[in-house]
């Protein structure tokens, strides 16, 4: 049986893996800008208008972990040039934009806790503020970067089909 990603163009493995190296850069730069927020965490001072921040920094930080654990392995397997986890990518870009939005959401809710979800994701969020707001634009290279891959994706799979059929 012939190995599949022997298929794939040289340039379709470069920009796979240069998608990877960035996502690896974001992560990295989230992976630091999210230990500074908790820096923050540990010496902050009770609020009365945000009387739930502590219990939603933590739940916005350990959401922002799992985002950053799942798009390390993703960048991982893009610098290794593997087209499988490209589904798996454009799902967790399509949870977190969706999370982005639910927590926008939250914001309106009263009696303290939409100020608390507030002040938390500005600091609690800090993991993935850099894969969102890439190009100052919100989600555009995420989004961009799953279009790009999907239909290299697709193109590459037309391909091997025609070369397959051809047999």
């Amino acid at each position: 049986m012939a190995d599949p990603s022997a298929a794939i163009p040289k340039w379709v493995k470069i920009t796979i893996r240069t998608v990877g190296i960035a996502n690896l850069i974001l992560v990295v730069l989230g992976t630091l800008f999210l230990a500074d927020s908790f820096r923050f965490f540990l010496t902050y001072t009770a609020d009365p208008t945000t009387p739930y921040f502590r219990f939603a920094f933590i739940a916005i930080t350990l959401i922002n972990v799992a985002f950053l654990v799942i798009l390390l392995v993703t960048a991982v397997r893009f610098i290794q040039g593997r087209t499988s986890s490209i589904n798996s990518y454009s799902l967790v870009v399509f949870v977190l934009v969706a999370y982005g939005y639910a927590n926008g959401v939250l914001w309106r809710t009263g009696r303290g806790i939409g100020m608390s979800i507030a002040a938390a994701t500005g600091v609690g969020n800090l993991g993935v503020a850099p894969f969102e707001f890439c190009f100052l634009v919100p989600y555009l290279y995420p989004v961009a970067s799953i279009v790009l891959l999907q239909v290299l994706k697709r193109s590459c799979s037309n391909q091997h089909t025609l070369v397959s059929a051809g047999r």
